[in-house]
């Protein structure tokens, strides 16, 4: 079996390509049905967001997946495949866990370590799952990745430093305030750097939005897209004694906000303080304004500090980050490796409980005096001697199946114990032989559905636990 990730991102293709790949919610199900269908597919996950379209699945055969995979993205999009193959990534086996492990650590993201991807990743994955996409493999890999992306964001400060403008305005206004859920924001301009940063604004949960634009159709839009209040340019006066909080991003040559236009608000607002960010270049705010009670005005060069600090940081931190992947990509190999050798171990302890059974009843029968307890301790004394006699073999064959300096140990443990091909089918083939990076062990090929008798839990039902919403849903991923 083989991992294959193929995906088209915000790095290999611009909006416009993108945009027939992209999967909402509603065609989810489609789409995962036309996976079902591939031949080589095993298993498989389809994580789409506003910056890429991925397709991770388990394969028998990665030449053929990545045939029929290609086909599927070319009867998504509509599109035929010359015109995008080019435009398509691939990643198999190890380097395809640490892509995944990358993606919901927001590495790969547009922005280094934003966190709304994380949340995307779990509901691609659980909708998979409900659809009866997953199985063993997956079903571990993608609860290991969301746990994962869950403790680097609790372990590092990947995450925690702004690294855009908007972004930058929307923390410093939480910073300001602690909490923004009763705070009233005035959006003044709807062009690109104000939609941003009233999404992040959203996504820090911000209590009320007024949107202000000089085209009332073009704040109508932005206002009924985050669930806003549009309110006519004439009405300025009045926004500001409403808001806490004004974003200002127009294109106007002069000055949208003076001292003058705000007084009569200002003395409305009983003290409140208020809070004016200005990312608009030229400045929209009177720099004035930051002279009167309870103003702070902070312009773009403000920000822009605090973004190249924090980029900084966030780079710092991604390598530390890096790091933690490496160890995760060994460990869920190691897993695998572990997992491999399963059905052998299942034999030998059959075989020994057999014998174990028959050496206890032939005793039993040559000694017919003794009376329950005494059994019982036979009984209990020959479980012993045969636990201590497999505990180190099977130590061994599980260290010799994770370490890549260890000799493979499969074919000898398997012919001491007078397991041989015929009695051992199931570990036939060459499961091992695509783990990329991962050092080979052998030949030791487990079907998955073959493995799913002898392990002691199925993982069919893996349950994750609620995350806190990190970014507004309806808000477009930096993804």
């Amino acid at each position: 079996m083989h991992m294959l990730v193929m995906g088209i991102n915000y790095r290999s293709a611009t909006v416009e390509l993108r945009e027939p790949f992209s999967v909402d919610a509603k065609g989810l199900q489609h789409a995962l049905a036309k996976l079902r269908g591939l031949p080589s597919v095993l298993e498989a996950v389809l994580v789409s967001t506003c910056n890429r379209t991925e397709v991770y699945a388990v394969c028998d055969d990665v030449s053929a997946a990545r045939g029929e995979v290609e086909s599927f993205y070319a009867d998504l999009s509509g599109l035929a495949s010359y015109s995008f193959q080019n435009t398509l990534y691939t990643y198999r086996d190890a380097e395809a866990v640490s892509h995944l492990m990358r993606v919901v650590t927001g590495l790969d993201s547009m922005v280094i370590g934003e966190t709304q991807i994380l949340g995307q990743v779990r509901t691609a994955f659980l909708g998979a799952q409900s659809e009866g996409m997953t199985g063993l493999i997956f079903n571990h890999l993608f609860q290991t990745a969301v746990a994962f992306g869950k403790r680097v964001q609790t372990e590092t400060g990947i995450g925690q430093s702004a690294v855009s403008v908007s972004y930058a305005a929307a923390m410093l206004a939480k910073k300001v305030f602690t909490s923004l859920s009763d705070k009233t924001a005035l959006i003044i301009g709807a062009g690109k750097m104000a939609e941003l940063t009233l999404t992040h604004l959203r996504a820090q949960g911000i209590g009320h939005v007024l949107v202000m634009n000089r085209t009332r159709s073009r704040a109508d839009e932005l206002a009924d897209q985050h669930g806003g209040e549009a309110v006519a340019f004439e009405k300025l006066c009045a926004a500001v004694a409403r808001a806490d909080i004004i974003v200002s991003s127009t294109g106007a040559r002069g000055y949208v906000l003076t001292p003058e236009m705000a007084g009569p608000a200002l003395r409305r607002r009983k003290s409140r303080p208020l809070f004016c960010i200005d990312i608009a270049v030229p400045r929209d705010i009177d720099p004035a304004m930051a002279r009167l009670d309870g103003v702070y005005v902070y312009d773009i060069d403000d920000l822009q500090d605090v973004v190249s600090v924090s980029v900084s940081l966030r780079r710092q931190e991604a390598e530390r980050v890096q790091s933690m992947i490496a160890s995760e990509v060994a460990a869920f190999y190691g897993w695998m490796a572990q997992r491999d050798c399963v059905p052998l171990i299942a034999q030998v302890r059959q075989r020994a409980g057999d014998i174990q059974e028959s050496v206890y009843d032939s005793l039993i029968h040559k000694l017919p005096e003794l009376d329950e307890r005494q059994r019982k301790v036979v009984q209990k004394h020959l479980a012993s001697v045969v636990n201590q006699l497999l505990r180190d073999p099977i130590a061994n064959l599980k260290d010799s199946a994770i370490r890549s300096d260890a000799p493979d140990l499969t074919e000898p443990f398997a012919r001491i114990f007078g397991l041989g091909p015929a009695q051992n089918e199931d570990l036939d083939g060459d499961y091992a032989q695509g783990l990329a990076s991962v050092p080979e062990k052998g030949s030791r090929k487990t079907p998955v559905r073959d493995l799913t008798a002898v392990l002691p839990t199925r993982q069919e039902a893996v349950v994750l636990p609620p995350m806190r919403r990190e970014r507004s849903t309806t808000a477009c991923s930096l993804t």
